[in-house]
């Protein structure tokens, strides 16, 4: 047997994927040379691309002890080791490959991946250097650089290396999409549009790319393209619960609620343990009114870990309420979410008591003076990092969480309006104080309260909704028969004296009223004026409780508390709902603003 020649006949077989005969070949020489190192060796890499990694690393082994000064060797007992995550004998086994070979880029390259693995960012940066340093075209290496560049908080550096990437292999599809990723993370939107689009040049069954990029039109506005990008994920792939997902987020956003509620069924059904879908779902079905089948999907809000809300979930001892009888039994209800939130579910206070319930509420503490005055039957804790000791105490017979009552108490258009009042009390005497203060500083003029922004976790969301106050407001407070008292929370006061500076006008400011920590004081300043017009946030909420007329200004895309295409809300009896037209204009909502106001101070003065 001529060994040389089928041994590179076995090796030509090898590289063109016909592993089988070149394995039979292979043997054969094992056969004649049982230690024919580099045969053992090409036998070892067969069992790794076929996934028989224990075969492989035996294989390999015996062909180092035979031959231990072969760097590749070294090299694919790594990758091997590295497939059963045996991650420091595979660095040790690259270690080696290098020591036998210092110009082996792929080693350092492989190494680089290893020390990932392990979480060793800084080391394997230096690894990816190093093959760089070697081969100054290695492409893989920029790409997984730059990768670790990101992670590692340095997205400029990060671009650059991906761009390198691109520049050594221009059809590089990965690293032109992680370049869009960490362009899109920057706000650059536009350029990351570009190399998505790249992406899907190259290759234009990328799925990721395609989501990439319906997520970048979403964020710029560009609803139809989005869309169209996302449809285009589901002909790549239709079974991807994630692609539904987002689609059905655009066409909320476009206002197409069933075809948004279709794709979130979508999505559930290919994935029925996916809990944004679910979560999505159970706000549009709200959104759309259907309330009897909305608020069990709102309940894996829990799971999910990237919504909106500022969620903390308790673990409690005692068993959780699904809707079984309450009378005389005990009920702990503990808080979720933020402020605005706790008032919306304070509404349902009410019916706990109504069926015969004893019940504890655990909310923030700032509620705590206002929540006893309206509801003296309700003993309340503040929340707390650590809940207070009685809420473990297991004579009280279930627990649950403020968002979970609306499954059991608003179940269709009746439940709300059958207890829709006023169900916060702010205190009479300081109410009267306020008053009597606001009417005289303005002679007589309309008392007006103003909150233009929101100060919630998710910035996105606090920016959609809040509306400068030097730009769409100037109409409204340049109405001459009103006298503006600012309800805005925080520390505001650069913004009203820079109102001032340009303008002239002025928004009074209360200096006895802490808006943000005395709630309690703050509900009855809300309490004395004749309309609060306020964004989304804690000032409308406070307002709609105790009864107050206010007009809420909505965004176009709002809250699913809000319903859709609504003047009013089944939330609260006395409150107006001012929506957008579209995406980021005001200018329609504060000219209805204006000339309601205006109606209003007339409507007043002819009474």
């Amino acid at each position: 047997m001529d060994t040389e020649s089928k041994l590179q006949e076995g090796i030509e077989l090898h590289r063109n994927g016909q592993l089988q005969q070149a394995e039979l070949i292979y043997q054969q020489i094992l056969q004649v040379n049982p230690e024919n190192a580099e045969v053992l060796h090409l036998l070892g890499t067969i069992a790794h691309q076929i996934e028989k990694y224990d075969l492989s690393i035996n294989l390999i082994n015996q062909a180092i002890e035979i031959d231990p000064n072969q760097s590749s060797f070294f090299n694919n007992l790594g990758l091997t080791l590295q497939k059963r995550g045996r991650f420091e004998e595979a660095v040790q086994a690259y270690k080696q490959a290098i020591d036998l070979n210092s110009d082996s880029s792929e080693s350092y390259y492989n190494l680089g991946i290893t020390l990932n693995d392990q979480g060793k960012l800084e080391e394997a940066i230096q690894a990816y250097r190093q093959a760089i340093e070697i081969n100054p075209n290695y492409s893989k290496a920029y790409n997984n650089l730059g990768s670790m560049l990101k992670d590692q908080g340095n997205p400029e550096e990060a671009i650059q290396a991906y761009r390198q990437a691109i520049k050594n292999s221009p059809s590089y599809s990965e690293a032109y999409n992680n370049l869009g990723i960490t362009l899109n993370d920057q706000g650059k939107l536009e350029e990351a549009i570009q190399a998505y689009k790249n992406v899907l040049k190259i290759n234009p069954n990328y799925l990721e790319a395609c989501n990439s990029l319906g997520i970048a039109f979403k964020d710029l506005g560009r609803l139809e393209e989005a869309v169209q990008a996302y449809q285009d994920a589901i002909r790549i792939n239709s079974n991807h619960g994630p692609t539904h997902n987002n689609l059905g987020n655009v066409l909320r956003d476009q206002g197409k609620l069933e075809e948004a509620i279709q794709a979130y069924q979508q999505a559930i059904e290919i994935n029925p343990k996916f809990p944004e879908a679910h979560h999505n779902l159970g706000t549009s079905l709200f959104l759309a009114g259907d309330f009897k089948n909305c608020w069990k999907h709102y309940e894996w809000r829990w799971k999910c870990p990237n919504t909106q809300l500022s969620l903390k979930e308790r673990h409690l001892p005692q068993t959780r309420w699904e809707g079984s009888r309450l009378t005389d039994t005990s009920i702990l209800v503990w808080a979720e979410q933020g402020v605005g939130d706790q008032i919306t579910f304070a509404s349902m206070f009410p019916d706990l008591l109504q069926a015969g319930a004893r019940v504890t509420v655990e909310c923030e503490q700032r509620l705590i003076p206002l929540f006893k005055r309206s509801f003296p039957e309700i003993q309340f804790y503040p929340q707390e990092n650590l809940p207070h000791t009685q809420l473990f105490d297991t004579n009280i017979n279930y627990q649950v969480p403020m968002g979970n009552l609306g499954r059991w108490f608003r179940t269709d258009r009746d439940s709300f309006t059958r207890n829709k009042q006023s169900y916060l009390t702010a205190c009479p005497k300081e109410t009267k104080k306020r008053r009597r203060k606001y009417k005289e500083l303005s002679n007589g003029r309309m008392l007006v309260g103003v909150s233009w922004k929101s100060a919630g976790p998710d910035q996105s969301w606090s920016e959609s909704r809040s509306i400068p106050l030097n730009d769409y407001w100037i109409s409204v407070l340049s109405n001459k028969d009103c006298y503006f008292i600012n309800l805005q929370y925080g520390d505001v006061k650069q913004e009203l004296e820079l109102l001032k500076s340009e303008t002239g006008l002025t928004v009074y400011s209360d200096q006895d009223i802490c808006t943000f920590e005395n709630l309690d004081g703050f509900a009855a300043q809300v309490s004395a004026l004749d309309l609060v017009i306020s964004i989304d946030n804690t000032t409308a909420h406070i307002a709609g409780a105790l009864g107050q007329e206010v007009w809420t200004l909505l965004p176009h895309i709002p809250y699913w508390r809000w319903l859709q295409d609504v003047e009013d809300t089944l939330w609260y009896k006395n409150m107006r709902l001012f929506r957008q037209d579209r995406i980021g204009d005001w200018s329609k909502v504060f000219q209805q603003v204006s000339m309601s106001l205006q109606q209003n101070i007339t409507g007043s003065r002819l009474s």
